[in-house]
């Protein structure tokens, strides 16, 4: 019993060293592309225009990380729940930025580059809030919608569900949003950026109700271990300096 334990665990740390390697400064050149992971469903962080190509602030960004190494940047639509960790850990990307929040809990598992956009979880409901809903007063007996594998999940489950709210799950993030537009939900909790995107796209349907649930850090994604966030740093870093990380945040990002 002891030989094949043995063996699957040098398998498994192969493996782990293997996906390292392959997502690595060294190994995106070497192929000459930068592979990013993406759920294109978060205007205005990534999603897809009426050209069907992907786009977006963090798109633009994950561009110019790929620029830096000197390649070309591919985008691979990866649905969150597998995307967070699963699409990064196999090595089936190199790279994912998805609106994706720092948390101690997936730092176990996954790298984090340093934080490139400050952010919060808030709630979006109807225009003109006809179920009164707000934060953070009284939620039980209330139906919250969140989106599977999200911090917004994660905090509904610790702040909401033990005051009484129920929670519905969705994969689908435009689920959710149509839920709310229907009544059959009271609320969905979203980024604070959708919500001003949700305003601009579609005039007279969304607002936010209440303060925010939580604030948090979005970081871009990768192997443990692996350099290619430190290249990402200084990415970031350099976009900074010369101001071009404004420009995009101006562009994209509607509420500065």
């Amino acid at each position: 019993m002891k030989r094949p334990l043995m063996l699957a665990c040098l398998l498994l740390v192969s493996t782990s060293l293997a996906t390292v390697a392959a997502s690595s400064v060294q190994g995106v050149k070497k192929k000459g592309v930068l592979i990013l992971g993406t759920d294109p469903t978060f205007q205005p962080f990534e999603f897809k225009g009426s050209d069907g190509q992907v786009q977006g602030f963090d798109i633009d960004i994950a561009r110019a990380v790929a620029s830096d190494l000197g390649v070309k940047l591919q985008i691979s639509s990866v649905g969150f729940g597998a995307l967070m960790p699963q699409s990064v850990t196999s090595g089936r990307v190199d790279m994912a930025m998805s609106a994706i929040t720092i948390t101690a809990e997936r730092a176990k598992v996954v790298g984090f580059s340093a934080p490139y956009y400050r952010s919060a979880q808030v709630f979006i409901v109807k225009a003109g809030n006809p179920k009164k809903f707000a934060w953070p007063a009284d939620v039980k007996g209330k139906v919250i919608g969140v989106q599977a594998d999200t911090t917004g999940q994660f905090a509904a489950q610790d702040s909401l569900k033990p005051k009484g709210a129920s929670l519905k799950v969705y994969d689908d993030f435009a689920a959710g949003l149509a839920d709310v537009q229907s009544g059959r939900i009271d609320a969905l909790i979203g980024d604070a950026p959708t919500v001003v995107s949700l305003k601009q796209r579609l005039p007279g349907q969304f607002e936010q109700a209440g303060r925010e649930l939580v604030a948090e850090d979005y970081g871009m994604v990768f192997a443990r271990g692996s350099d290619l966030a430190a290249a990402a740093n200084r990415t970031l870093a350099k976009l900074k300096a010369s101001g071009e990380y404004q420009k995009l945040l101006e562009r994209w990002i509607v509420q500065k």
